[in-house]
């Protein structure tokens, strides 16, 4: 236990534990004890007359009567902040079942978040198998347990530390009140649960972004899921995010063994992708935005406005194919398009969408009056697509891409040079990443997997113990011919996503996790040294909740689009999104689908009643959006 500032003990039987943590503490360390009985009940338990008299000695404070589900009442407690409360052995009382003792531990930690500092921490210990969390051994079920996590979360407390409690620690303690008897509770595999604050889900407020196309202010509303990932500045210089340290480590490593110019990401936000009509696929991934001139948009009530100083593009972007952390190959009927920077003007001149990838610079890199063969430009920046919900797949993510060109005249040979840099530099980083434990062997070797089509690999990692990253395709390169002032020129283009790259090397279970705004994650980041990332929210509640609805005839519903609602209204803590039935009425001929929700967040506390609440809302956000007949 940290040393110095104020500690609370609540529910002492006789006192020994206090005593006892009383000697093992340093003098700037304020404790207070309490117990909920009066002082002419307490008295009675053994030894507790002596060590009340030595609590008193040693300067502590001791309080009687004291609710611990009700502190802030407390006379003795009114307008203090404490840094650390403990609960030992909690229970009602008597032979209360579970449902009691839930509500008690629940009402305990909405006690505490009143006075409790911001860096405080709330410490429980439980006998073995209450809690319901794997730590336990063995685990319960989780209905016949006492449910911690969830408990905490009501109170907004995530669990950050679970920890064997060693009563030799303290000495002279002997706990005493089991079933309110002078009785000891078991303390064999007893364990103690420390629970921190976590951030709390606030409110969205609508984001509009200005920019130019052509010679007029237009502006742009971002799309809700989008909003705290817009303008996050994780790529800036000097940032200590795990993208951009992954982001500068690549970029010293392809250095070593190439000529490469580095491009600041000067480029628009918006694209005007030239789409074909084979690309429908493509075209359902991407968020498109509609934009108004400012005169129209400043009509309009909006809470927050932000001015973005990039220009719009208004010509047409080429997509790509470069499809990264997709093991199945879903979604990815995108190609390389032989013709580059040709304007589609069937599409409507305001239609435009947020950049889904970076391989759009291509073209400008080819045309910068500096351009020369055997050099490889890089940059690096956000780009936007809409994704099914999955641990490693998110709607926004950071991207590198790497270009070069040479021609059949010239050397060195460009898909040589691209293929041992980017294949030596991922090694270097994975090497690093498996260097910083001895017992850390996880991280496999990484192969270049050619595509049917030829000209085209998937860069993969091998021999992975996580099945998650397994065959998971972090970068891709593509090699096409390109005609340039009656020149045959080889382009290479490398898409490496920075984010996955990062949640591969640092040990990132959850891809989520990357953008939470908690401090926790950033303090635990070194730029010399790629430890592995260790959470502070372990075991998080998770909440399951089905929706079934009607479609007309044999109407699909978009999954993208499905998902990227989901998203919108659970704020991101909708873990999977899985369809567990679909059926055809006989007589109607609608079609039925039904999809279960797995609710739970991995920084923030997710109380159940939250979840349910996200679903409500989902319900309603579903017949508005996909005009569905809800069952």
């Amino acid at each position: 236990m940290k040393q110095g500032g104020s500690t609370l003990l609540v529910g002492e039987g006789n006192f020994s534990f206090a005593a006892g943590l009383c000697d093992g503490v340093d003098r700037n360390t304020r404790i207070i004890a309490t117990c909920y009985e009066s002082e002419k009940e307490i008295v009675k338990h053994k030894n507790a007359v002596r060590n009340i008299a030595l609590l008193l000695e040693k300067g502590a404070e001791v309080y009687f009567q004291v609710d611990c589900t009700n502190l802030q009442q407390c006379l003795h407690l009114k307008s203090r902040l404490l840094d650390r409360i403990i609960f030992n052995f909690p229970h009602c009382g008597r032979k209360a079942g579970v449902k009691k003792n839930r509500e008690l531990l629940a009402n305990f930690f909405l006690s505490c978040a009143g006075i409790l500092t911001t860096e405080g921490d709330v410490h429980v210990t439980l006998c073995r198998g209450q809690g319901g969390t794997a730590a336990d051994h063995p685990t319960r079920e989780w209905h016949n347990s006492w449910q911690i996590v969830a408990m905490a979360a009501r109170a907004g407390f995530v669990l950050s530390k679970v920890q064997p409690f060693d009563c030799t620690h303290y000495y002279g303690y002997t706990s005493t009140g089991y079933r309110s008897q002078d009785k000891s509770f078991q303390f064999d595999q007893a364990l103690t649960h420390v629970f921190t604050r976590s951030l709390p889900f606030n409110e969205i407020k609508p984001v509009v972004m200005e920019t130019m196309i052509g010679s007029e202010h237009c502006s742009f509303h971002i799309p809700e899921e989008l909003v705290e990932k817009i303008n996050r500045n994780f790529l800036q210089k000097g940032s200590n995010h795990p993208v951009n340290i992954i982001n500068e480590l690549l970029r010293k490593q392809i250095s070593d063994t190439a000529n490469v110019q580095e491009l600041e990401d000067n480029f628009p936000l918006l694209s005007k992708p030239c789409l074909q009509s084979d690309d429908a696929i493509c075209r359902a991934e991407l968020y498109w935005v509609s934009c108004s001139s400012c005169q129209e948009g400043k009509s309009r009530s909006t809470e927050c406005v932000h001015v973005a100083d990039a220009p719009c593009c208004d010509i047409s972007m080429p997509l790509s194919d470069l499809r990264l952390g997709n093991k199945t190959g879903q979604n990815a009927g995108c190609r390389i398009m032989n013709q580059v920077g040709v304007p589609d003007m069937s599409e409507d001149c305001r239609r435009y969408c947020l950049r889904p990838t970076l391989t759009g610079c291509v073209y400008n890199v080819l045309q910068r009056p500096d351009f020369r063969t055997g050099v490889i430009y890089v940059v690096s920046g956000t780009v936007f697509r809409k994704c099914l919900i999955s641990p490693q797949t998110m709607p926004a993510f950071h991207e590198m891409v790497l270009v070069g060109a040479c021609s059949d005249k010239t050397t060195p040979d460009i898909l040589g040079l691209f293929i041992y840099s980017v294949e030596r530099a991922i090694s270097f980083l994975v090497k690093s990443a498996s260097s910083t434990t001895a017992v850390d062997k996880s991280l496999g070797s990484i192969t270049f997997k050619e595509e049917v089509s030829g000209k085209s690999w998937n860069v993969c990692f091998q021999d992975m113990n996580h099945p998650d990253f397994t065959d998971l395709t972090v970068a891709k390169l593509v090699c096409i011919p390109h005609k340039q002032d009656n020149n045959e020129l080889s382009i290479c283009i490398t898409s490496i996503n920075l984010d996955l790259l990062s949640t591969v090397l640092y040990h990132i279970n959850d891809w989520r996790m990357l953008w939470t705004f908690d401090e926790r994650f950033l303090n635990q980041i070194s730029a010399t040294e790629l430890k592995p990332f260790c959470e502070f929210s372990l075991y998080p509640p998770s909440y399951s909740h089905d929706v079934s609805f009607w479609l007309d005839g044999d109407e699909k519903p978009d999954e993208l689009t499905l998902h990227a609602v989901v998203r919108r209204v659970s704020r991101d803590s909708v873990k999977e999104l899985k369809l567990i039935d679909s059926f055809c009425h006989a007589e109607t001929k609608c079609m039925s689908y039904c999809y279960r929700l797995t609710y739970q967040s991995c920084d923030k506390a997710l109380s159940y009643q939250q979840a349910l609440e996200m679903q409500l809302r989902l319900r309603d956000e579903l017949q508005k959006s996909f005009k569905v007949t809800l069952r």
